[in-house]
């Protein structure tokens, strides 16, 4: 009689991990070593042929399959905790059946409840009588219970017994149908498309290719992770995300390289009431003025010390660093400042109505728009299908 795929600790550490997003985490959780877990986490991928978790942005975190596969485990914790509470009376807390017990103490108990006997069970199981009798023995001291009385005829189960018997059939079925719920669910590619983004007026095409990507391939796990260039790309390195969508720094860091998939124009932006709109604009007006510009270190930091230092003049800026282009926006509105964004014809054309383009001739404002990738290493395939459907999103017309 074969075991289930999933041992009884692999069924209490997944969501423990889930939840942890980390090996250290998860262990402490567990009272066990990081190893440990990694080896039982391994062997779960093993039994069940999929890989249930990847590294991520911020830790551990499953895949489809695992997503699949987690809530399987809860609902046999909370019915393993629920026959200790009702019918081994034991009081509430951690389950102590995943903690000390394997699925080879509930067989031996459920063939004894069957044959009547230790003798009976040890030959359907086909191992030795004393080892089943030590199996008993070993589940009734870990959860305090009496399980069998003995009688002329053979063993007699109590109810605790038998409530464990039943436990062990009821984990049976549920976990022998594990590979056919994750040849359900697992539809499609599986994997994840993680995305690092900066703010470019494009971005909603990510969300538009996430969505194209997850109806063809609802498996898949999508993550789309805003942050400084700098978290981002490091992130990129050690694998956490896959790409990079934004303004492109040319020539990409040290072990990146840059794909570009559009352009965008910088473009001085104000609210539609700031008063550099009446009149003339010139560059003494703009020096004058109250800006708040990108960190140093970014294109859009550069191009702006740039424009300044090219007429003589260097206005003061207040560093500001936001990750989404329309919060960016609404921070314009409500400092009252000037802001140099980087915008397509179609985003620029689509301006809210409290925002409005300074006019003022900018030399050069052309930027490229693009991915960055690991270099050396080739794009799977749910990446690079994301790639394919984010070309065409940049590309469409209400965006270019």
């Amino acid at each position: 009689m074969m075991d289930p795929p999933l041992t009884l600790r692999m069924i209490r550490a997944l969501p423990v991990l889930a939840d942890a997003r980390s090996l250290t985490g998860a262990a402490q959780v567990l009272n066990a070593s990081p190893s440990a877990l990694s080896r039982a986490l391994a062997g779960a991928e093993a039994a069940l042929g999929a890989p249930l978790f990847q590294r991520g942005w911020s830790g551990i975190d499953p895949t489809a399959a695992g997503e699949a596969v987690l809530p399987v485990c809860v609902r046999l914790l909370a019915r393993i905790a629920a026959v200790e509470r009702t019918a081994l009376g034991l009081p509430p807390g951690p389950a102590r059946v995943p903690v000390f017990l394997r699925w080879a103490h509930l067989r031996a108990v459920a063939a004894v409840v069957d044959m009547g006997g230790a003798s009976g069970a040890a030959a359907r199981l086909g191992v030795t009588q004393p080892a089943v009798s030590r199996l008993v023995a070993e589940t009734a001291a870990a959860l305090g219970a009496a399980l069998f009385a003995r009688r002329p005829n053979g063993l007699h189960a109590t109810p605790q017994a038998k409530a464990l018997a039943g436990l062990w059939a009821e984990a049976q079925a549920v976990l022998a149908g594990l590979p056919a719920l994750l040849a359900e669910r697992v539809v499609g590619m599986s994997g994840r498309v993680a995305v690092g983004m900066l703010p470019f007026s494009g971005q909603n095409a990510v969300m538009q290719a996430m969505g194209d990507l997850t109806r063809a391939h609802p498996a898949l796990r999508l993550v789309a992770m805003p942050g400084s260039y700098a978290l981002l790309t490091e992130a990129l390195r050690r694998g956490e995300i896959d790409l990079i969508v934004g303004i492109l720094r040319q020539p990409a860091p040290a072990g990146l390289v840059e794909r570009p998939l559009t352009t965008e124009a910088f473009t001085l932006i104000a609210s539609t009431d700031h008063p550099i709109h009446a009149g003339h604009v010139t560059i003494d007006r703009l020096a004058q003025a109250r800006w708040i510009v990108g960190p140093h270190g970014t294109p859009i930091r550069r191009w702006f010390e740039a424009l300044f230092t090219t007429f003589g003049a260097r206005p003061p800026a207040q560093t500001c660093e936001i990750w989404s282009f329309a919060h960016a926006e609404q921070m314009i509105v409500e400092s009252g400042s000037l802001a140099l964004l980087s915008y397509g014809a179609g985003a620029l054309a689509g301006l809210r109505p409290d925002l409005r383009k300074v006019e003022f001739a900018l030399p050069d404002p052309l930027v490229p728009v693009g991915v960055t990738l690991r270099e050396g290493a080739a794009p799977d395939a749910a990446v690079a299908a994301f790639l394919g459907l984010l070309s065409a999103r940049l590309q469409s017309p209400s965006l270019a």
